[in-house]
């Protein structure tokens, strides 16, 4: 009877609440103390019948925090956080076209030397040269430019087709067969700020407008009137990608393609032809697009400051890797063909 009453739980005895009250309290009394001595017995291993069995070990308790007016921890009041978030400094955000501007006022971060008006560059072998660059107005070249053993040929006469991309570069033409194709072109290139562009093996790529800057190369700025243009012709087997976010350009146009033969005299006439054809686009503008723009007047240029690179090999690197550089071809400010 005792064992239907009674059960044990968290090694408490506990008596059911439906049976209790089918009892007096003196009834209620007597089985309860008859339980809890019965209890004690089997607890300590001694049963009725006097035989022994294995002890049995009750968990203790643990205890449990109930929080109270006494015991919380104390909290920031809201006049506290309140102070506490006034005193936090405000950090007061640049407008992206003036951070484009304070940029180009800036001096070049790595500028070849000077010694007078002469620009003191090297060519492959490490020998010094002195360019005179006074006509390729605002124009800084880079510590690491190298000269080129290309020697740029004439640009003009301009023929009167020079606009048409296919006709003028990539038809058999004056005793040379197609000399480069047209890939594409981005339009208001740089309107997202600095850039890494790639130049895909043999392979030309041209920037124009306001301003432009290239590590290796250097940084061309252009005036009223006056766009800027860098062409980069890419005489190696590799890929050449520029560091992330080096590259600047405002205002600008950004066009690639292959080149058809790597030899020196096809680079010289296909170098040639390339800045003529950038330097019509400049002068007439695109009448596909109407994008103008590049020199700062809503006309079109009148004059632009070109500056050309081959991107060739030159021996090996101390770990056995290809020494590809930047050398200079022609930096010169002429007028747009109108």
């Amino acid at each position: 009877m005792l064992s239907i009453l009674i059960y044990r739980k968290g090694g408490d005895l506990v008596m059911s609440k439906e049976i209790i009250s089918k009892f007096s309290r003196r009834e209620f009394l007597k089985l309860g103390g008859i339980s809890l001595a019965s209890g004690l017995l089997t607890g300590c291993g001694i049963n009725e019948d006097k035989k022994p069995i294995e002890s049995t070990k009750t968990p203790t308790p643990k205890a449990i925090f109930t929080p109270t007016k006494e015991n919380m921890l104390p909290t920031a009041r809201p006049t506290e956080a309140k102070k506490i978030a006034t005193t936090t400094p405000t950090v007061e955000s640049t407008p992206e076209s003036q951070v484009v501007e304070n940029y180009w006022q800036n001096p070049y971060p790595n500028p070849a030397p000077k010694e007078g008006d002469l620009w003191s560059l090297h060519n492959s072998d490490g020998v010094e040269v002195l360019v005179d660059l006074h006509s390729a107005l605002g124009f800084t070249p880079d510590a690491d430019l190298r000269v080129s053993d290309i020697k740029p040929v004439k640009l003009n006469p301009v023929p009167s087709d020079a606009s048409d991309f296919q006709a003028y570069l990539n038809t058999e033409r004056n005793g040379f067969p197609p000399l480069a194709g047209y890939t594409d072109g981005i339009n208001d290139y740089g309107q997202f700020g600095a850039s890494n562009p790639q130049i895909p093996i043999y392979s030309w790529m041209v920037f124009t407008g306001e301003n432009i800057e290239l590590p290796g190369i250097g940084r061309v700025e252009g005036g009223k009137g006056r766009a800027v243009m860098v062409l980069i012709i890419n005489r190696t087997e590799r890929v050449f990608r520029f560091p992330e976010e080096s590259v600047h350009v405002e205002a600008g146009f950004q066009g690639w393609g292959r080149i058809w033969n790597g030899e020196p005299n096809f680079v010289q006439e296909t170098e040639k032809r390339l800045v003529n054809h950038y330097r019509t686009r400049l002068g007439q503008g695109v009448p596909e697009t109407g994008f103008i723009g590049q020199c700062d007047e809503v006309d079109n240029c009148d004059k632009v400051t070109v500056v050309t690179v081959e991107r060739m090999q030159w021996g090996y690197n101390p770990d056995g890797s290809p020494r590809d550089q930047f050398r200079l071809i022609r930096a010169k400010t002429v007028n747009t063909v109108s």
